[in-house]
């Protein structure tokens, strides 16, 4: 674990509390402890362009997935119906003595099956809806705002998002090695995985790059 401590009254530096032993990490000034939690941050910031992306696109998809569980339920609620009409339709036949109170009993006890059946079936729907990607995308939204202007909040705002999106970091060898909590990584590691091919997009596009021809001095 690392603790802060003032130096010549105002420079903070980082080391060691030496709880597991003598550690061979020199002080760490404080800068360049947030310098390096602030590059790994940038990499949670979320280009602008893939958040239009995932507010026009993204919700789009939700609202046809949702308008599909909707019918599901709906089509779920009409059996459901029919058959307790035909329950209630068979009731009046037994009771005018159209049929017998065996053959009633018999009957019904099927179809009050299915309505149990059906209504598992609606409850299945129900639960497996996932919250709304409005929410999720507007709380992606907000994480990548925070990551990219993290080297101008307090330290208490800084405080706090750290212990929102770390799950372990330790200092090593003059580096921060740092885990996040796992939805975090994967953006990470999804951000990442962008950059580099967007990189080598650039790189070939590069290579096929055809300069003029140098122009010759006359003498």
């Amino acid at each position: 674990m690392l603790v802060g401590e003032i130096k010549k009254g105002k420079y903070v530096y980082y080391h060691c509390t030496g709880n597991r032993g003598k550690c061979p990490e020199p002080y760490t000034p404080q800068q360049i402890l947030a310098s390096q939690f602030t590059d790994i941050l940038q990499e949670l910031v979320i280009p602008q362009a893939i958040l239009y992306w995932l507010s026009a696109e993204v919700l789009d998809s939700d609202r046809t997935e949702r308008a599909s569980r909707e019918q599901a339920v709906k089509r779920l609620q009409a059996r459901y119906d029919q058959v307790e009409a035909r329950i209630e339709t068979m009731y009046v036949d037994k009771i005018e003595g159209r049929i017998t109170q065996a053959f009633f009993d018999k009957q019904a006890e099927g179809w009050r099956n299915e309505q149990q059946a059906v209504l598992r079936k609606i409850e299945e729907i129900q639960k497996a809806a996932p919250a709304p990607v409005d929410q999720a995308i507007d709380t992606m939204r907000l994480m990548s705002q925070a990551c990219h202007l993290f080297p101008q909040q307090s330290a208490e705002e800084q405080r706090r998002l750290l212990q929102t999106l770390i799950e372990d970091a330790h200092w090593q060898d003059g580096t921060l090695r740092m885990t996040l909590f796992e939805p975090f990584q994967i953006l990470r590691h999804s951000n990442q995985e962008s950059r580099r091919k967007a990189a080598q997009r650039a790189d070939r596009a590069m290579q096929h790059v055809i300069l003029p021809p140098r122009p010759v001095r006359s003498r």
